[in-house]
């Protein structure tokens, strides 16, 4: 989804201090260029429409970080603003505003109050396939942004005019958005905790935006009891594979983080497990630290799994605080290595390891901040070394490339001729190196 930038004059501040709250007036004193007639007729019709008692509420999270975002809702080319606010005299509602522009100017298409006191994120997708985006807002109460609300809104156009509903509101943990049938048209993916069980209960469903604007279950899967709380949902179609898949991010009751792998079953109209429930919960072939979400590692639009495994010491020095990171592709059956990262814990950084050196490459810790890098015959690659910012100046060396400059930290790397065999000059050290997100 491409992002649209909000009105320039009612964001700066916003986009800096996500979720934070500005007065519109106050806007007339921040440092800023000109305003374009476009701005400036917007920022008129806003304080026209809702008067200057109010602040505005920027999302919390997602791609859309302002309180006022343009983005066309019904198809017709032209952008709407959606604008999020509060009455300072009743700040306990957001309150949500739309307006469209026409040949006379702005006007006003919906003013009403939200579903929570906070906004979580904002997003838009055509779910009913009728040509204009349908925006989705997740909404949460007072801070508690597990337990979120999302409504769907969708816009339909009768010549200049548009109307603006909300189809259907529902609790949630986490959502997505797929093609889960492969037909071209996206479905609305919900995780769902009911704790009104004697014990708590982790659903799927899988919801779509019908032709009169109405959100309808499709289907609900109960996951496994041994599922505490979901804790990253994505979805992939690999070009090789007709099946949508589900990825989520499963916490156990033990804390291990698992990952379930879902695609849909049309005979049995509901989602199945792709990874057998024996090799996830006896085996945990997917088991690592909750800190490790699936992701698409190497940009190519498939989703790997991250696995934490040892980390090959040299000569059995100390590199307890490292571990290697491996990242899976897991097809037809079986788990295939897609990308392999060295990490150091202690001094917070990791290293690629490329395919030549892929289960070749060995650490020797030779001080607390500074590791050498080995070659499975002993020979030494390259070392990295970590100083105090005002140590560093006592320690440079013509032979020496900086990593990286963090506020109190530099990252150097030595190479050795060595390293060269391999294809790897010391520059490329640079590009393989990054701190831990």
């Amino acid at each position: 989804m491409k992002l649209r930038f909000a009105v320039p004059v009612l964001v700066a501040a916003l986009l800096a201090l996500s979720g934070c709250s500005l007065e519109l007036k106050s806007i007339d004193t921040l440092m800023r260029p000109p305003l374009t007639a476009t701005e400036q007729e917007l920022e008129k019709s806003i304080d026209s429409f809702l008067g200057n008692n109010i602040s505005l509420r920027s999302p919390a999270s997602g791609s859309f970080h302002s309180a006022i975002t343009l983005h066309d809702l019904d198809g017709d080319k032209n952008d709407e603003a959606i604008i999020f606010y509060v009455n300072n005299n009743d700040t306990a509602v957001v309150r949500m505003c739309v307006l469209k522009r026409n040949s006379s100017g702005w006007q006003l298409v919906s003013d009403f109050a939200g579903n929570g006191s906070g906004v979580y994120s904002v997003d838009f997708y055509d779910l009913n396939n009728d040509g204009g985006d349908d925006m989705l807002v997740s909404w949460y109460l007072f801070e508690d942004k597990v337990n979120k609300t999302l409504t769907v809104y969708s816009s339909s156009r009768k010549g200049n005019e548009i109307n603006f509903s909300a189809c259907a509101t529902e609790a949630y943990n986490l959502y997505c958005v797929a093609d889960v049938f492969s037909t071209g048209e996206k479905h609305l993916i919900l995780t769902y905790t009911d704790t009104a069980k004697k014990t708590d209960k982790t659903h799927i469903r899988l919801m779509s935006l019908n032709a009169q604007n109405r959100v309808v279950l499709v289907s609900q899967t109960t996951l496994d009891d041994r599922i505490s709380s979901i804790t990253s949902l994505k979805a992939d179609k690999p070009l090789d594979s007709e099946d949508t898949r589900i990825f989520v991010d499963a916490l156990l009751r033990d804390n291990k983080l698992i990952t379930e792998i879902l695609v849909w079953n049309a005979e049995k109209k509901s989602f199945v497990e792709l990874i057998s429930p024996s090799l996830q919960y006896d085996k945990l072939v997917t088991a690592r630290s909750s800190n490790l979400y699936s992701f698409d590692i190497d940009a190519d639009g498939v989703i790997e799994i991250p696995k934490r495994e040892p980390l090959a010491n040299y000569k059995n020095t100390d590199t307890s605080s490292g571990y290697m990171l491996v990242w899976y592709d897991y097809n037809n059956g079986g788990f295939f290595k897609e990308r392999s990262y060295i990490v150091n814990v202690r001094d917070n950084y990791r290293i690629y390891v490329p395919d030549v050196l892929d289960g070749k490459l060995t650490v020797r810790s030779e001080n607390k901040s500074v590791w050498a890098f080995f070659d499975d015959f002993g020979e030494k690659l390259f070392v990295i070394s970590v100083y105090k910012a005002d140590e560093w100046i006592g320690n440079q060396s013509e032979t020496s490339v900086v990593l990286l400059t963090t506020a109190d930290k530099v990252y150097v790397c030595n190479a050795e001729e060595k390293l060269t065999d391999y294809g790897i000059e010391q520059s490329d050290i640079v590009k393989y190196f990054s701190l831990n997100s």
